[in-house]
């Protein structure tokens, strides 16, 4: 099973997942991403955060960027 890393960039620079999460495929990774995007906007907007989320990247082993989201996708559409 492949391995996937999401990594997190805010306006002071990008948390890399070091660890990763063994996932069937690209698209089980996008949901892994997008549920903890989810919960860190939350807590951003929760805390009046000044460095919010800005994107989550998705990438394999050997460090390629697979996907990028912005933060602003990861918003309802009611709220976007």
């Amino acid at each position: 099973m492949p391995k996937f890393y999401i990594h997190f960039r805010n306006a002071s620079g990008m948390a890399e997942d070091d660890v990763g999460q063994d996932l069937p495929g690209l698209e089980q990774a996008k949901a892994a991403a997008l549920v903890s995007a989810r919960e860190m906007l939350a807590d951003d907007i929760k805390h009046n955060s000044a460095d919010p989320l800005l994107e989550v990247i998705v990438a394999d082993e050997a460090g390629k960027q697979l996907l990028t989201i912005p933060a602003k996708d990861v918003l309802p559409a009611a709220m976007k």
